[in-house]
């Protein structure tokens, strides 16, 4: 969001021209039914969506009043935001759409076990994509109970019917998906995969001698995991990240870290908030490290705002670093460890441990 009165050309690095916030005003502190797992604005701005261990909700960014409530499975993946619908994958399987306006069911569609991805929605291709493979909260497949347990990948229309699906190799679960034109690229603990969106007709699959095992721990799994654009796909790996082309030709791999955690694409860029406390920017053009930021605790936040790059961190800090560089541009300690958040009118809305979320607006110089 972009402060109104102010000039909005950017330099030749992304860096805004109008002044970054320089700190944070508490305004509202309100409460879910339970636990906030997930914050998600919508695109245009006008509601949060939060989900957690008792259902979905919209909630006022700018007074933190429930708009709406839907009681649902755990819902511990960000939801997908279209004009109308929200889109929310629950662990139990069950993916439900619900209408923005009144959080009321417009369909929902039944998985063969628990959800694992983030959904993503295609309004203009009418497709609805998201990837299993828990079973009641635990992993199935090969790490999990048996190497024979079902888990599929599953793409929609946007009416919750089946197009296609497929059952992944030796029943591994999925661990994310991305999407670039028609080519949608899926990631297993120890694969990844690549279909036509259209028709599920697969074009490649490379398996473990050519890349890292995943992290199958749930809690990275709460966000967008895995990115594509025209030069490829970006994938997750048990310790960095590793590219390849449409024609899955290996470009290079960075795996200077244990376990990511957050991440952040814009073009160009990677963001990663890994398991060392750190934030990592990698240039996608060619794997090299732009810069490294070290942070005071657990990094469950990472969110890309037009002032630059929002942290939360388990320690209960929140902070912003500026893209270019990685300096901090400032910190706020709170009282409570920050679980989830995201950036929206000039707010960053966080949720806490303490079974509560707040509304921050940002000061200026």
């Amino acid at each position: 969001m972009t402060p109104q009165g102010t000039n909005t050309d950017e330099t030749q690095t992304g860096t805004p021209s109008w002044p970054r916030p320089t700190g944070l005003r508490q305004d509202w502190t309100a409460e879910f039914i339970g636990q906030v797992f997930v914050v998600q604005t919508a695109p245009d701005d006008e509601m949060v969506v939060v989900g957690g261990e008792n259902g979905i909700g919209a909630v006022s960014p700018s007074t933190g009043e429930r708009v709406w409530t839907t009681y649902t499975a755990w819902i511990g993946r960000l939801p997908a935001i279209s004009a109308t619908t929200v889109y929310a994958a629950g662990r139990n399987g069950t993916l439900h759409a619900l209408a923005r306006s009144d959080g009321s069911t417009q369909w929902t569609f039944e998985g063969e076990t628990g959800l694992t991805t983030a959904p993503l929605v295609f309004p203009d291709r009418d497709r609805v994509v998201v990837g299993a493979g828990q079973s009641n909260g635990r992993q199935v497949g090969s790490v999990g109970d048996s190497e024979f347990d079902p888990t599929y990948l599953y793409v929609l229309n946007t009416d919750g019917s089946c197009v296609w699906s497929v059952e992944t190799a030796g029943g591994n679960p999925v661990t994310a998906t991305a999407v670039h034109d028609d080519r949608l690229y899926l990631r297993t603990v120890n694969r990844i995969e690549a279909y036509s969106l259209t028709d599920g007709t697969r074009a490649w699959r490379l398996g473990v001698n050519d890349l890292q095992w995943d992290n199958v721990s749930l809690t990275p799994y709460r966000g967008k995991r895995m990115f594509a654009d025209e030069n490829g796909v970006y994938v997750p790996t048990k310790d960095g990240v590793a590219a390849f082309a449409p024609d899955g030709t290996k470009q290079w791999r960075f795996e200077p870290f244990d376990r990511p955690r957050r991440y952040q694409y814009e073009s160009g860029m990677l963001y990663v908030g890994a398991a060392d406390n750190a934030v990592y920017a990698i240039d996608t053009t060619d794997g090299s490290q732009t810069w490294r930021t070290q942070l005071d605790g657990e990094i469950n936040v990472l969110v890309r705002g037009d002032d630059g790059l929002w942290t939360g961190t388990e320690t209960g800090t929140v902070g912003l670093l500026l893209p270019d560089s990685g300096e901090t541009r400032f910190t706020k300690s709170i009282d409570e460890s920050v679980t989830a958040g995201d950036v929206i009118k000039e707010r960053l809305v966080i949720a806490t441990a303490g079974l509560e979320f707040r509304g921050f607006a940002f000061q200026y110089p």
